[in-house]
């Protein structure tokens, strides 16, 4: 009976040390979060870093005026791309226009 206490605790231990190693490996993989939010001119996006905001866009990028997504799909696309790029080339991105096509953007 003891054994089995015991067996189900070193168990308990290294089931919870499992789930800590997983979340510490994505962490690194993935150090960026992106934020997708509502503006008045439609969707735009925030990318943190160790908590602490990186870029936010509340428009799209590249493009005149004061226009925003038309969807919080494509600002969440497009966020995502932007993280990928800076953890790809540890730099500021840029998106050309035929790379927001691509992701389904409708440029105005």
């Amino acid at each position: 009976m003891k054994t089995n206490l015991v067996r189900k605790g070193l168990l308990l231990v290294l089931l919870v040390l499992a789930v800590l190693t997983v979340r510490l490996v994505y962490q690194r993989m993935h150090p960026y979060t992106v934020d997708v939010f509502q503006t008045a001119g439609g969707w735009g996006y925030s990318i943190v870093t160790n908590g602490e905001l990186l870029i936010h866009q509340p428009t799209i990028p590249g493009q005149p005026g004061i226009v925003g997504f038309a969807s919080k799909d494509e600002a969440k696309r497009v966020g995502e791309r932007v993280a990928e790029k800076i953890q790809k080339d540890k730099a500021m991105p840029t998106l050309t226009n035929d790379e927001l096509r691509r992701l389904g953007v409708k440029i105005p």
